[in-house]
């Protein structure tokens, strides 16, 4: 079993990513970008060798992306719509990630063996994911895979959008007949017929 870290905002600005162990200690290196066909994810070791790559073949709102370990291909993994939430596949290895991705919680299983558990964890330097990989052989194709979910994750609406999202509201606060904007235009026009008459 072995637990590792990896910083929340380097992978979401898609630059190098540093994956450290529970000492600090720099463990890997994931170089590349993702979202588009054709793109690929690199993970080396310290000494510069590559160990795995994830590749993506098809782009859509459930993209998929060939994995591959030491030159070989071993996976394809694929987002799939769940019932309630989106789930990922991870076949030929039999692997299923799900959990809540929003929130940054969620399992790898093959079956109900636990293969990895990954969390958002906070600290004074920032916020990390923390990957608890239960087979240190899994590391290097759970780093990746915590990228490509990460990516395709949904996000928190910003403040921005929910702004947006309340001007078309009816609720109690937002006059259904935007009753507040016609003032406010109102006094605006009045404003400039009254600069105009001046």
């Amino acid at each position: 079993m072995v637990r590792l870290f990896m910083k929340q905002e380097y992978i979401s600005m898609q630059n190098r990513i540093i994956v450290k162990d529970e000492s600090g200690k720099d463990v890997f290196l994931i170089v590349g970008k993702w979202g588009r066909v054709g793109d690929a994810l690199s993970l080396y070791s310290l000494d510069g060798s590559l160990i795995a790559e994830a590749k993506q073949t098809f782009l859509s709102i459930f993209p998929k992306f060939d994995l591959y370990y030491e030159g070989e291909k071993v996976a394809s993994v694929v987002k799939r719509p769940g019932i309630r939430n989106p789930y990922f596949t991870v076949s030929k290895l039999n692997w299923v990630i799900s959990g809540n991705f929003s929130e940054k919680r969620y399992t790898i299983r093959h079956y109900t063996e636990l293969i990895m558990k990954l969390e958002k964890s906070h600290s004074y330097t920032g916020d990390f994911y923390s990957l608890l990989v239960m087979n240190e052989e899994h590391a290097p194709l759970c780093c990746l895979l915590s990228v490509i979910v990460d990516h395709y994750s949904p996000r928190r609406s910003s403040l921005r959008q929910l702004q947006l999202q309340s001007r078309y509201s009816l609720g109690f606060y937002q006059p259904v007949f935007g009753f507040s904007t016609f003032c406010h235009d109102l006094v605006v026009t009045n404003c400039r017929l009254s600069k105009k008459t001046d």
